[in-house]
């Protein structure tokens, strides 16, 4: 899924000032480090969550209730969608158009 975001983030980039969307990445690891290594790797944002208790929030807002998962949510924090599919075909309308 990574890559897929990765590449929905290129054409999105592309866009330049008018790009239609953000992906940042919410990261959770038992090793900081670790999640802090992969976060280096992406070519969008990301922010490690620290403690089981931020993770368990988050996993909430997923319709899967496990990391990872896909979460789209307007500027004002209002949610749009949270399931995975319905979310990655968006930003790839998104992205495309």
């Amino acid at each position: 899924m990574t890559k897929q975001l990765a590449s929905l983030n290129e054409k999105n980039d592309a866009k330049g000032d008018k790009k239609k969307f953000q992906i940042v990445l919410l990261g959770f690891d038992n090793s900081k480090e670790g999640n802090e290594g992969y976060i280096q790797t992406l070519n969008f944002p990301g922010l490690s969550v620290a403690g089981r208790k931020n993770a368990e929030k988050l996993m909430a807002i997923g319709d899967t209730g496990f990391l990872p998962n896909v979460v789209l949510i307007k500027a004002d924090g209002t949610l749009v969608s949270n399931d995975r599919n319905e979310v990655l075909k968006k930003l790839t309308e998104l992205a495309e158009g």
